[in-house]
């Protein structure tokens, strides 16, 4: 039999190391939100970016936007990774970059999921996607947030005033 002083040697043992355990998850966790926080970009503008900051990264990888106010840029047939999208809006919250929206009009539902699929599989090649099926649609997300827990973007297909459309959407975060 072992006697108490080895037993409570063992319960200290034990603590420390389950102390020093959670010490390292926590700094695991720590380190991937920091990272997450610099890696969430749209092309190369970083969510989070002050606007005048952002504005200037927009114009630099996208072109002269069609409009421009405080909490929104806007481009007419922007390509952007191999595809032409018809409407993209870049979104401020606060003087800082939360959101982007990337829009292909279609002209039937069937058309949408087809640009839905073909996003879908260029977007597989640089990012883990998650499958989804709601409301009789599939869509997908990917990446990750840059608060660290839920996703960079979701590729989605919807009605919208009664036109459809595939739609790609970086956040709002």
């Amino acid at each position: 039999m072992h006697s108490q002083g080895y037993l409570k040697r063992k319960y200290e043992d034990n603590k420390n190391m389950l102390s020093r355990f959670l010490v390292i998850i926590f700094s695991l966790i720590l380190a991937t939100n920091t990272y997450a926080e610099r890696g969430a970009k749209v092309g190369n503008v970083t969510m989070g970016m002050d606007y005048e900051q952002a504005l200037d990264s927009i114009r630099t990888e996208f072109g002269k936007p069609n409009i421009v106010n405080q909490d929104t840029v806007l481009f007419r047939n922007l390509s952007y990774r191999g595809f032409v999208f018809d409407k993209v809006l870049f979104k401020f919250k606060a003087a800082k970059f939360n959101e982007a929206r990337f829009f292909i009009y279609a002209k039937n539902k069937a058309a949408a999921v087809k640009d839905l699929s073909r996003l879908s599989e260029a977007f597989k090649k640089n990012y883990s996607l998650a499958e989804d099926y709601e409301d009789g649609l599939y869509f997908y997300k990917g990446g990750i947030s840059p608060k660290g827990i839920g996703h960079l973007f979701t590729i989605s297909v919807a009605k919208r005033q009664g036109n459809w459309n595939t739609e790609l959407t970086f956040g709002p975060f």
